[in-house]
């Protein structure tokens, strides 16, 4: 008996750790969101306009806001330094911040998806 019950429990422990692993990179708004950022980034080029770069920021934000919550802490952190680029780039981005904050969005975004 008590040899059943320790192997209903580790089976559903097994279970529940493959339900719970999900194929991040296989989520599609998280691979928009992730374009959306590197175009408003654009590391091998000019950056894009600031009205540019807050469209492609804000479609960015408003798809992370739509992903489950299931990354770890990195969904959060990748909004926060969306929200802050944006602030940046309202006030001018005279400091030029956006571009490192928009990397740091772009390198969470990474983390949940699995890319390199």
């Amino acid at each position: 008996m008590k040899c059943r019950h320790l192997l209903a429990i580790l089976g559903l422990a097994v279970l529940s750790a493959f339900m719970g692993m999900p194929a991040h990179a296989d989520d599609p708004m998280v691979n928009e969101a992730q374009s959306d950022l590197e175009k408003a980034w654009n590391p091998a080029g000019d950056p894009p306009s600031n009205d540019d770069r807050t469209a492609l920021l804000k479609s960015a934000l408003g798809l992370l806001q739509k992903v489950p919550a299931i990354y770890h802490g990195h969904r959060v952190k990748a909004m926060g330094f969306i929200q802050d680029a944006l602030l940046e780039l309202q006030k001018g981005d005279s400091d030029q911040k956006a571009t490192d904050l928009i990397h740091s969005a772009v390198d969470e975004v990474r983390d949940m998806s699995g890319a390199d």
